[in-house]
């Protein structure tokens, strides 16, 4: 809870992205300034190419298992910022921002991996195509619009491409291409 003086320190602007974005249990911004705890990075690939690897374990439990396996590719923009002095700064916020927005939206036993600058791969255990329809609705809404982050408000755009396993490819890298090609189908390249 934050107390009355760190409550009248943020502006509203503030408090609704620090709401919009955090669990009720993880730290507000003003907190992890005290040296608290922040909120973990989401595990990164470089890559497409070094998605591929970081995949192999979850693709081969889910072959032994025979449980579904959806990945979904989660693309962001920064579409419009506001007084934006670098633009840069802002789209690496934003991008991070919108990694945690989307941590927070999924379910605990699914992963989350940033892969290159702007780009997401959710990898969606035990999923169903059509639950994983029904999530990347879900999350099309939850992920695009409004972000308060650098102090500026900026507006992002999401694109989202489904690939299940094994129907789609049957190693982390092709599952990936799949998802992307979907992207490009949807919304064009």
């Amino acid at each position: 809870m934050l107390s009355d003086t760190t409550a009248s320190a943020l502006t509203s602007a503030e408090l609704l992205h620090s709401e919009s974005l955090m669990d009720a249990d993880a730290p507000t911004p003003s907190a992890a300034g005290r040296g608290e705890h922040a909120a973990p990075a989401l595990p990164r690939a470089a890559s497409l190419a070094a998605l591929g690897p970081m995949l192999a374990r979850q693709l081969a439990n889910s072959r032994r298992s025979g449980e579904s396996l959806s990945l979904l590719w989660i693309e962001t923009e920064l579409l419009e910022a506001h007084a934006s002095a670098d633009e840069r700064a802002v789209e690496a916020a934003m991008t991070a921002a919108a990694g945690q927005r989307l941590r927070q939206r999924v379910r605990g036993v699914d992963e989350v991996i940033q892969v290159g600058h702007n780009a997401f791969a959710v990898l969606l255990k035990g999923a169903a195509p059509a639950d994983t329809a029904m999530v990347e609705q879900r999350l099309k809404h939850a992920l695009g619009g409004a972000y308060s982050v650098t102090e500026q408000r900026v507006y992002v755009g999401v694109r989202m491409g489904v690939a299940h396993f094994p129907d789609c490819g049957r190693t982390g890298a092709e599952l990936a291409e799949a998802a992307q090609r979907q992207v490009a189908l949807h919304h064009g390249p």
